[in-house]
């Protein structure tokens, strides 16, 4: 098949993710935040493939074509999944910046890896991989410390799931770069498009799906908030509290 024809099942995909949170917001509207993220992760990225089925943003860097939107799409998405995240766990508002921070570094070293067709790009993604290893800390240690000692099972099941998928995609996608044209050259053009296509939907969607699924975890956070037992725990969409004074992240 074409490449086009791939972004535009990329796009299909994205925008059936996106009806799940939509859906939830109309079901509970206490979620509402939580919903609006998701819905941003999945739908940001539905325009990100729907632009590169119309051919658009397409650059010729070297001897291939690099898709602006897609890194654009990086750019704005994994942020997103980052927050989400965190508003699971709750950690300061200065954990949330240095992991929002580390996160669109990885995925700038990246950007600027794809646009330099010489060797320097191998610099820039020794650089992203730094980076990796520090957002790698965030989501595996400091944000499991964030959710406490003694955390709601359902809110910490949740947490995990969606952290672990996000963990193992993350962890493809540079070795998924490294054979591609860009890199390497071991995979073609069109297979790089392919596998891209399916860590997306799966680290995208299927992240979505499994929030989505997770609304009785939230439903306990947004309770626990509105009755004040979670006062010790900023939302990272919040005003930073007091406690992020004392943060020792």
């Amino acid at each position: 098949m074409a490449l086009e024809t791939w972004f535009w099942v990329g796009t299909v995909g994205m925008i059936a993710g996106t009806l799940l949170p939509l859906r939830d917001m109309i079901r509970y509207p206490s979620h509402r935040r939580y919903d609006l993220v998701l819905a941003g992760i999945t739908g940001l990225a539905a325009i990100a493939y729907a632009t590169m089925g119309l051919g658009l943003t397409a650059t010729t860097v070297g001897e291939h074509t690099v898709y602006i939107a897609r890194y654009v799409d990086w750019l704005v998405t994994t942020p997103l999944i980052v927050l989400y995240l965190a508003m699971l766990a709750k950690p300061s508002r200065r954990t949330y910046v240095w992991l929002l921070l580390a996160d669109v570094f990885v995925i700038g070293a990246g950007i600027a890896a794809a646009l330099n067709p010489g060797s320097q790009r191998w610099l820039f993604f020794a650089a992203g991989a730094v980076g990796y290893v520090v957002l790698l800390y965030g989501l595996l240690r400091t944000l499991p410390r964030a959710l406490g000692d003694d955390p709601d099972p359902r809110v910490w099941s949740l947490f995990v799931t969606l952290r672990n998928i996000t963990v193992v995609l993350w962890t493809l996608y540079p070795v998924v770069w490294m054979l591609a044209p860009a890199g390497v050259g071991i995979l073609q053009t069109e297979m790089y498009t392919i596998v891209v296509v399916y860590l997306d939907f799966i680290s995208k969607v299927a992240f979505v799906a499994f929030a989505a699924l997770g609304a009785d975890a939230v439903d306990r956070l947004v309770t626990a908030t509105a009755t004040g037992s979670s006062a010790s725990m900023p939302d990272p969409m919040e005003t930073p509290a007091a406690t992020d004074a004392g943060d020792d992240d």
